[in-house]
């Protein structure tokens, strides 16, 4: 039990640590060289968990990069000797050290533990490691009820006692390895005996055991007399005891067998409700490898339960933001270190195993086993894409109701003003002003038309072959009137007129359309929009390049959202915000990609790739 105890306190240790270590926040600030960043997300760490003495980082070459406290004397020291280095480097799994005197403050016993910083690809970064203080251990210990005149102590891998009610844990370390007891644990044995104590010249009974994977042991003694006080007393109860119990346990085994069918049953059933969750079910365990994968995490994410149990977490459901398209799994990281259920943010992708992208919620809950201690988490998902339309849906008959009416009223008002007009100078003025505002209306009625049709799946892309030369001569006669009104020049660079591709004209000229129609607005006065097309193996390249307002960089990442205007457009240019993502969805039709780059003030070049036959 003593054994099993200390195992447990040093699992949650590690737990502990490989969940700190995971943190996005930490090894984001190492892979940038920012280890006081990355100390500095865990400031609260030591007041949280009261047996984590002093928490520190290593690089892996075991150089010390930052610590709690700083202490100027030994950043930048080399610790490659210690055991905790020796230890967590040479397979790069968690460790726990042997306890050793701390070199910040003498007459300070610890053990430490070691846990590597890995980066999404599982580089390693670094090592972050805290100390646990002797005093801990003790407490630990403290928590098996011993009776009367008995008492239990810990040694470590080495036989130095870490744990027993008379030790000084600020004193110096008690070599106990020449016992005989603790030479057994030390080659992992266990056992019971009974001991002659040479100095109160008594008998006594000790238990014995390994702590597993941690090579530390338990020791249990208790004095014979009074460990057998009780054992002649014992027998007679026992064979008592031992007769009640044949009888019971053969009643036992004959309602279990009775049961047994209902027991599969009822697991049948519990199967059967897992897998008809509409939402994705799956568990992990505190290392974040998978151990429960349900159907509907199948079809949402494309990978089957065989590809996906026994895998790290990370490497087969990835939870990204959408604002900045940076992995998001601070909410399961919080669940598994504080034992909270968490929800996802607002705006959380989940990249499939097709490289597609859902838009997901819900929330994971940590998983605790029968002693109290978490063992992992479930994660539940859905996909939200469906709720998300029918919002936007909802939200985009609002913006589209409020971009109509301005123009509307405009209009409305300036035909009843040229109505009363005297001169037919104001009268001619009003009614230019009511038809370019009754234009927009008409150009934002098709950009809505348009969206429609795309949101509805209405439109399929049917190829035909066409000439490069025909389609971008129409393109410049339908953006003539546009290109004279904002004085900007168009210039699309010749091609040969023999060039003909096979693709779905139509969708292509519109996309295109957009493009250039959006550089034409957003340039400066008396500059040129430049076209240049390439056919390179076989895809067509348009690059359209403009001398304009250019793209600020928080912005970029949202340009080709429904509605969006850029901040720093000039007022009174015109748009309603739905060219640029007509245009993606059109190239997306079309098998092809869209992107651009731009720098504010100066300018934008978008490029569209699609493939030709």
């Amino acid at each position: 039990m003593g054994a099993s105890l200390v195992h447990a306190k040093f699992d949650n240790v590690v737990d502990v640590g490989t969940s700190l270590a995971s943190r996005a926040r930490v090894y984001q600030n190492i892979e940038k060289g920012d280890w006081d960043g990355a100390m500095k997300s865990l400031e609260g760490t030591p007041p949280d968990f009261p047996y984590i003495d002093t928490v520190s980082f290593l690089d892996n070459k075991g150089i010390l990069k930052a610590i709690i406290s700083p202490n100027p004397e030994i950043i930048g020291k080399n610790f490659a000797y210690r055991d905790y280095y020796q230890g967590v480097s040479k397979d790069w799994r968690p460790y726990v050290s042997a306890a050793f005197t701390s070199v910040i403050a003498p007459k300070h016993n610890i053990i430490t533990v070691s846990v590597p910083v890995k980066s999404l690809e599982q580089k390693v970064l670094g090592i972050l490691v805290f100390a646990v203080n002797l005093d801990a251990v003790v407490r630990w210990s403290k928590d098996i009820n011993i009776v009367a005149g008995g008492f239990i102590y810990v040694v470590d891998k080495n036989g130095i006692l870490v744990a027993h009610p008379n030790l000084n844990v600020g004193g110096d370390l008690i070599d106990y390895s020449s016992d005989t007891t603790v030479q057994k644990i030390l080659r992992g044995e266990h056992g019971v005996e009974v001991v002659q104590n040479s100095i109160e010249n008594e008998e006594q009974v000790v238990a014995y055991a390994p702590v597993q994977d941690y090579g530390f042991g338990v020791a249990v003694v208790q004095q014979t007399r009074v460990a057998f006080a009780e054992r002649n007393h014992q027998a007679v109860e026992f064979a008592i005891i031992w007769v009640l119990l044949i009888l019971i346990t053969s009643f036992s085994f004959y309602r279990i067998l009775q049961s047994r069918t209902a027991v599969k049953a009822q697991r049948d059933r519990e199967r059967t409700l897992l897998e008809s969750i509409g939402d994705g079910v799956v568990a992990i365990d505190r290392d974040w490898r998978i151990t429960l994968w349900n159907k509907a995490a199948s079809t949402i994410t494309g990978w089957s339960k065989e590809e996906a149990l026994g895998q790290p977490l990370r490497a087969i459901i990835k939870f990204i933001r959408e604002r900045d398209r940076k992995e998001n799994i601070a909410f399961i990281e919080d669940t598994m270190v504080s034992g909270n259920p968490s929800s996802m943010e607002a705006g959380t992708l989940l990249i499939k195993k097709d490289g597609s992208e859902v838009v997901a919620g819900d929330s994971v809950s940590p998983l605790v086993g029968t002693s109290g201690n978490i063992e992992g988490a479930v994660i539940v998902f859905r996909d939200a894409s469906k709720e998300r339309e029918s919002m936007h849906l909802r939200s985009d008959f609002a913006y589209a109701s409020h971009q109509l009416r301005t123009p509307v009223t405009e209009a409305v008002w300036n035909l009843e003003t040229a109505m009363t007009a005297q001169s037919p100078e104001k009268r001619q003025e009003f009614m230019w002003i009511a038809h370019h505002a009754l234009m927009s209306v008409k150009a934002l009625a098709e950009h809505l038309v348009k969206v429609s049709e795309i949101d509805q799946g209405d439109i399929m892309a049917q190829k035909a072959t066409v000439k490069l030369v025909d389609l971008f001569t129409e393109l410049e006669h339908d953006l003539e009137y546009k290109v004279n009104v904002c004085k900007v020049a168009l210039v699309i660079e010749p091609m040969s007129h023999l060039i003909a591709v096979k693709t779905d004209p139509k969708l292509l000229k519109k996309a295109l359309f957009e493009i250039i129609e959006n550089a034409v607005i957003y340039s400066r006065e008396n500059t040129e929009v430049k076209v240049v097309a390439t056919l390179e193996e076989k895809d067509l390249l348009v690059k359209v390049t403009d001398v304009g307002v250019g793209i600020t960089d928080e912005e970029q990442a949202i340009i080709f959202t429904k509605f969006f205007r850029g901040s720093n457009r000039p007022s009174g240019v015109p748009g309603s915000g739905l060219g640029l993502y007509i245009a993606k969805e059109y190239i997306k039709l079309l098998g092809g990609k869209i992107w651009f780059t731009s720098e504010e003030g100066k300018g934008t070049t978008f490029y569209v790739s699609v493939p030709v036959e």
